[in-house]
């Protein structure tokens, strides 16, 4: 089955290169501009059983983000090629699990760059399927706990302000309640993520990589999945691999 599959591609793909690609028919256009959903989670597997769990340690919970950046995936003889580029990613999340603690939100700065192969399939001048596969680097910029109620009740002490200068008041009740409410019931720095420090993830985190795209004109729809590869080390004694899920669309555009 497996040599019949691998024939009819050498008997295909020649096709392809008479009337599409190779004779430079195909539109190349390596450049793109790329927005993406981003979700990942980490995994460790304790004598058999596998949990994925979020960095507030909630199971089968990920965590969640945006994903925006340029990718280059020029296309060189029969098909084979290369995509890359350069990524920045924010995660937030939400959660009731450490609010005793005073956070109950979370936001972090990541980039992000792949290292792929790719072939490319053409189907027509302005239609291709690509899958490619190699390795991810994610490179945390920096991650914080933060408190949503606090945020709103300081937005409120400042139009409190606001209101207190615009009247000429010398004193407003209002504007003190809401300072004693907004005085943060923790200290600055157990808000930042401490990476590598205890259980918390490793800064850096390298993955192997597989996706695939589908591209119309100059639009370009796609999906990544990442397997973790460094260990993050959550428990003693046992592997913790932070796995990533992508999903992006993007603008393609040529040099000419």
């Amino acid at each position: 089955m497996r040599i019949s599959i691998v024939m009819m591609l050498l008997v295909v793909t020649p096709s392809f290169a008479q009337t599409t690609l190779f004779n430079g028919k195909h539109i190349d256009a390596p450049i793109g501009l790329t927005v993406g959903y981003v979700s990942k989670d980490w995994r460790t597997n304790i004598k058999g059983n596998v949990i994925h769990e979020n960095l507030w340690g909630e199971e089968n919970k990920r965590m969640h983000g945006l994903q925006l950046g340029f990718n280059y995936q020029p296309c060189f003889n029969f098909g084979l090629g290369a995509h890359t580029g350069v990524f920045y990613e924010y995660y937030y999340s939400v959660s009731k699990t450490i609010e005793d603690y005073g956070f109950d939100d979370f936001g972090e700065h990541s980039l992000y760059i792949p290292l792929h192969v790719m072939y490319r399939f053409p189907i027509a001048k302005k239609i291709s399927f690509s899958v490619y596969g190699g390795a991810g680097i994610n490179w945390a910029i920096s991650g914080k706990y933060s408190d949503a109620e606090h945020r709103v009740v300081g937005a409120l002490h400042a139009v409190s302000l606001l209101m207190d200068s615009a009247t000429g008041d010398t004193y407003n009740p209002v504007v003190d309640i809401l300072r004693d409410a907004t005085s943060p019931p923790h200290d600055n720095e157990n808000r930042y993520l401490h990476y590598g420090g205890g259980d918390w993830p490793k800064r850096f985190n390298l993955q192997w990589e597989v996706g695939g795209a589908f591209r119309y004109n100059k639009l370009q729809l796609g999906f990544t999945y990442s397997f973790g590869a460094t260990n993050h080390s959550f428990y003693p004694g046992y592997l913790t691999r932070q796995d990533k899920i992508n999903v992006f669309l993007s603008y393609v555009m040529d040099f000419e």
